[in-house]
C-alpha cells in the first residue's frame, strides 16, 4: 500500500495539474491573471493588433535624473520611467467591470501572452531594468479604450556623437530616438506623448555634471527615418541640449593664463642690465603656462584638431615666448656692440725700449656717448613692444571669443 502512495506522489510531482481555466463570454481566461479580461482562443501574440491599418504606439518618457555624461565614450545615462502604450482591440473585457473603472492593474505574467511592440532604441548602449525584490515594472489595461500601458523603471545609456572642437565653449545636441525594429510607417507609427523631468526642479541644477540640460521634442525631420527600399520608419523620443558651464574653466584656466600674459609685459619696464630679474620673470611665467597647458591637454576630451582652450593656452605661451625672444635679441645686440668696442684705437709710445699703450681719451668719450645712445635705443624697442603686445592680445581676444561663442 505504501508503494502505491509513493508512486502516486511521484506522478503528481512530475505531472502537476494544468492551471485552471475560466470562461467569460466564450473567451478563455487564465487563472490568476484576471477574472475580467480575457484573450480569445485564436489570439496570437505574433500578429499585429491591427492587421489592416496603422498601429499607433505612444511613448511616455519621464526622466527622473540624468546620472552621468561621459565625454570619453560619448554616452549619456539617465534614469527614467519608460512607458509604452498601444491599443489591443482583441481583448475581451467584462462589460459590467468596465463601467466600474477605466484602468485595471494587471500582473506582469499577463505580458507573456500579449503582443508587444518590437521597440528599438537607436544608439542604445545599455538598458537596465531596476530590480528591488522583483523587476520594477507595471501593466495596466484601459477598460474603455482597450489600451495597454506597459511601464518599466530603467537606467538607459545611449550614445551621442559629440564634437569638442569648441570645448569648453561647446554645446552638444543629442537625440534619443525610439521606433520599430521591423515595421515601417504603413504598419506602425510612434507618437511621443510626454517627455521631460518628473520634477522640473531637478532639471535646473546640473553643476555636478558640468552641463545645463534642456529636454526638447524631436524636430519634424528627426521623427522619420528614411531607410531606402525598406521604407520610412516612424520615431518618437526627445532632443537633449547640453550647454557646458564655462565659469569653472574661466576661473581655473582662462583668467590665470591671461593674467600671466599681462604680467609678462612688466619685463619691458625692467632695465636691460638687470638680466637675472628679467629672465627669472619670463622663464617662470613660460614654465607655469607650459604646465597649465599639459594639464589642459590631459583633461580635455579628444577632438579632431585643437580645442578652444588648447588654442587659448598656446596663444598665451606664444605671447610670453615672444617677450623672451625680444629680450634675447636685445642681449645679442648688446653683446655684439661690446665686443666691437674692445677694438679701440691704441697709441704706441716708445721710451727706453719700453712699450706703453694708452687708450685715447677721445675714444673713451665716444664710447660713453655710444653706450648712452644704445640704452636709449633699447628702451625704444622695449616701449614699442610694451605698446604692441597689449594691442595684439586685445585683438586676439576679440577674434577668439567671437569665433568660438558665435
Amino acid at each position: 500500500m505504501k508503494e502505491l502512495w509513493y508512486l502516486f506522489a511521484c506522478f503528481v510531482t512530475l505531472h502537476p495539474p494544468a492551471p485552471a481555466q475560466g470562461k467569460l463570454g466564450g473567451f478563455h481566461c487564465r487563472a490568476g491573471i484576471s477574472k475580467h479580461i480575457c484573450l480569445p482562443d485564436k489570439y496570437s501574440k505574433f500578429d499585429l493588433p491591427i492587421a489592416q491599418g496603422v498601429n499607433l504606439i505612444k511613448t511616455y518618457i519621464t526622466i527622473e535624473e540624468v546620472l552621468r555624461i561621459n565625454d570619453k565614450d560619448y554616452s549619456i545615462t539617465f534614469s527614467t520611467y519608460f512607458n509604452v502604450e498601444w491599443q489591443e482591440r482583441r481583448l475581451h473585457i467584462d462589460p459590467e467591470y468596465a463601467n466600474k473603472t477605466n484602468s485595471i492593474p494587471m500582473t506582469l505574467e499577463f505580458i507573456k501572452d500579449l503582443w508587444v511592440p518590437n521597440i528599438f532604441i537607436y544608439n542604445l548602449k545599455t538598458y537596465k531594468v531596476i530590480n528591488v525584490l522583483s523587476k520594477l515594472a507595471g501593466l495596466w489595461i484601459n477598460t474603455t479604450t482597450s489600451e495597454v500601458l506597459y511601464s518599466q523603471a530603467t537606467h538607459i545609456t545611449f550614445i551621442c556623437p559629440m564634437r569638442f572642437d569648441k570645448f569648453p565653449l561647446d554645446t552638444q545636441r543629442c537625440t534619443f530616438k525610439v521606433g520599430s525594429y521591423s515595421y515601417d510607417m504603413s504598419k506602425m507609427v510612434f507618437l511621443t506623448k510626454t517627455i521631460g523631468y518628473s520634477d522640473e526642479n531637478k532639471g535646473s541644477n546640473r553643476i555636478a555634471l558640468d552641463y545645463d540640460i534642456e529636454i526638447l521634442p524631436l524636430s519634424e525631420k528627426d521623427k522619420i527615418l528614411v531607410f531606402g527600399d525598406y521604407g520610412n520608419f516612424s520615431l518618437s523620443g526627445f532632443e537633449m541640449i547640453l550647454t557646458r558651464y564655462v565659469s569653472t574653466y574661466i576661473i581655473t584656466y582662462y583668467l590665470p593664463s591671461g593674467l600671466f600674459v599681462i604680467v609678462s609685459w612688466i619685463s619691458f619696464l625692467i632695465p636691460m642690465d638687470v638680466i637675472p630679474g628679467r629672465m627669472a620673470l619670463l622663464v617662470t611665467l613660460f614654465l607655469v603656462l607650459v604646465n597649465i597647458f599639459n594639464t589642459v591637454t590631459t583633461n580635455t576630451p579628444k577632438a579632431e584638431g585643437l580645442t578652444a582652450i588648447e588654442a587659448w593656452m598656446l596663444a598665451c605661451i606664444l605671447f610670453v615666448f615672444g617677450a623672451l625672444i625680444e629680450y634675447a635679441a636685445i642681449l645679442f645686440k648688446k653683446q655684439k656692440y661690446v665686443s666691437g668696442q674692445h677694438k679701440v684705437n691704441l697709441r704706441i709710445v716708445s721710451k727706453q725700449d719700453n712699450l706703453k699703450y694708452e687708450v685715447q681719451e677721445k675714444s673713451a668719450a665716444r664710447h660713453a656717448i655710444s653706450m648712452q645712445q644704445l640704452a636709449e635705443e633699447y628702451w625704444r624697442i622695449d616701449k614699442f613692444f610694451l605698446i604692441s603686445f597689449p594691442i595684439l592680445f586685445f585683438v586676439f581676444n576679440i577674434i577668439y571669443w567671437l569665433a568660438f561663442i558665435l
